[in-house]
């Protein structure tokens, strides 16, 4: 509209001050264009915007000729009859079912509802929104010129359709059945009215056959549900305004001597102690008033056991739209709360056993530090202290032996740490063949037997350097300590999709079937007949290092035959 004006203003203006600018044949071809726009976006009203226009166009012209300006009168009766003939032939182009959908198009393809645009007198289809195209089973640009044959499935719908149109120019939804594109019969209401001056008909497509699956789909999750309740163990209830129980079910009704159906349209004294049934009323009452769930804790009295019930009540609303009362539900929480405090107790108990543990851990390593430091001092230089030989020789052996003891109190320390407390791993990019290495070069282990490191140099996994280290070194130590001349320990790595395999192996003295599960047990030694604590073992170092790989989300397994060694392969995998 706004357009339409500006152009309409434009052509007065330019007769106007045409004779300063001699643009006596310019200024009417203006007029052109309003007309056209006129004719094209307002049929209804083009004649009168032309009319309009040409009257304007004739007066100015007569007052122009009035002040004395030279007007060509044969001119002035051309150009208007000029603007009668573009008003005419777009008139007449316009009414073309093509040039009608392009104005009528975006306004019907963003339609929300199911639409589409279809000629008065053949019924084909001029353009349609995406969700008739859907409901027919075509796409938007598929319908477009789709023949009346092709959408209507029964020719009497089809002429009884256009009876209706031509007699009322309306239809509210009638009921049709249409073709789908793969040749499926729906039924569907139609509604439209008559575009008169495009000579369309405007239509809307409700498909009830999909309202009827939906409607089915509804019954049968509605039907789903009420199974759900009638098998859970939860109480659920509706009660109306007054409080009067509507509907009550719980599975377990019959084990305390009644049926829901009795307590139905009764209030809820019947099932309540009266000063519990005031309580739970009073929160009714609350849910309704302020119109939103209201949760509160029931402890209830049963068959001589106490019982503790979370109840939820929330208000609902009818189909009118009317408030019908509550719906709730209450569940028997009382094992759950002996849980929770069961877990309480439990993690005081866990606290109160890692402040014993930090503890004694503190009271064993505070003797011991000193002790080990003094040892060390007088054995370094027992001439200064007059020590003869054989005292010596007994200082040493009590050095080895506060030593040891120290490494068994910080492995059972790091072990109870593991056992009761996270562990934040700090995760690395790690060169693994390094790691080895460095595992080999700090402990001397190749000096002891003959180490081949086989990992590749380019193995990168994801890992706590510090815990990979430890488990590593646990496992070399052991290959190594645990091995007979020719003394060799192989370091080895596998990978696949979704791990890494770490494998170290040796050929030692084996492991007997029967004790392998065993070895991962926090102080299990095996053949305490022949070997004794004083080699400095404290079946701690597997534990720890297993913990370490689990920590990973991994373990480490075992394989091995007696007399001719043993694998242990560490699995850590890919995504840590």
């Amino acid at each position: 509209m706004i357009v339409l004006v500006s152009f309409s203003a434009i052509s007065l203006m330019l007769t106007a001050i045409a004779p300063d600018y001699s643009a006596y044949l310019i200024c009417p071809l203006i007029y052109c264009i309003p007309i056209l726009l006129a004719a094209l976006w307002f049929p209804r009203q083009g004649l009168w915007v032309t009319a309009f226009l040409i009257t304007g166009f004739a007066l100015i012209r007569t007052y122009l000729s009035v002040l004395g300006f030279t007007i060509d009168p044969v001119m002035t009766g051309l150009h208007t009859m000029i603007f009668f003939w573009v008003f005419g032939v777009t008139t007449l182009f316009s009414q073309d079912s093509n040039l009608i959908a392009s104005r009528c198009r975006r306004i019907v393809e963003e339609a929300r509802d199911a639409k589409f645009l279809c000629d008065s007198e053949t019924l084909r289809l001029v353009c349609a929104s995406r969700q008739c195209a859907d409901i027919l089973g075509y796409t938007a640009q598929e319908l477009v010129g789709i023949p009346a044959e092709m959408i209507w499935a029964d020719e009497v719908d089809k002429v009884r359709f256009i009876e209706e149109m031509k007699l009322e120019g309306y239809i509210g939804n009638m009921e049709m059945t249409l073709r789908a594109h793969n040749g499926d019969a729906r039924t569907v209401l139609l509604s439209c009215r008559a575009l008169v001056p495009e000579n369309l008909f405007e239509c809307t497509v409700v498909d009830t056959g999909r309202l009827q699956d939906e409607n089915k789909d509804l019954i049968r999750s509605n039907g789903r549900l009420m199974e759900l309740i009638q098998q859970s163990n939860d109480i659920f209830f509706m009660q109306d305004t007054a409080g009067r129980i509507l509907h009550f079910s719980w599975l377990r009704s019959p084990d305390y001597g009644f049926s829901p159906d009795e307590v139905v349209g009764r209030d809820m004294d019947c099932l309540l102690p009266e000063d519990l049934a005031a309580q739970h009323m009073e929160q009714v009452r609350k849910a309704i008033e302020e119109q939103k769930s209201v949760s509160y804790d029931l402890d209830l009295v049963i068959a001589d056991a106490r019982h503790t019930f979370s109840v939820t009540v929330a208000p609902y609303t009818g189909a009118d739209g009317v408030l019908s009362g509550v719906v709730g539900s209450a569940r028997d929480t009382t094992e759950v709360r002996r849980q929770r405090l069961a877990c309480r107790q439990m993690s005081w108990e866990v606290d109160q056993w890692k402040g014993l543990v930090t503890t004694l851990s503190h009271e064993l390593r505070t003797p011991l530090q000193p002790l080990i430091g003094y040892l060390q001092i007088i054995v370094e230089d027992p001439g200064y202290y007059g020590l003869p030989g054989e005292t010596e020789k007994l200082l040493r052996t009590c050095l080895e032996c506060a030593g040891q003891e120290q490494a068994v109190v910080e492995k059972v320390v790091e072990l109870s740490l593991l056992t009761m407390d996270y562990v934040d791993l700090t995760i690395q990019d790690i060169p693994l063949r390094r790691l080895a290495g460095s595992v080999v070069s700090a402990g001397g282990y190749d000096t002891k037997a003959q180490i081949y490191n086989e990992i590749p140099e380019d193995v990168r996994i994801w890992g706590d350097p510090d815990r990979l280290y430890m488990a590593v070194e646990c496992l070399v130590s052991n290959a190594v300590k645990y091995n007979e001349p020719p003394e060799k320990v192989w370091i080895r790595y596998a990978g696949s999709n979704e791990n890494h395999y770490i494998m170290v192996c040796d050929n030692g003295i084996g492991i007997p079937g029967d004790i392998i599960e065993s070895i991962f047990r926090p102080f299990y030694i095996g053949s305490t007949e022949k070997r004794g604590r004083k080699d400095g073992r404290t079946g701690l170092g597997l534990s720890i290092a297993n913990k370490y790989i689990l920590l990973h989300g991994g373990e480490i397994t075992v394989t091995s035959a007696v007399g001719e060694g043993s694998t242990f392969t560490i699995r850590i995998p890919r995504e840590v």
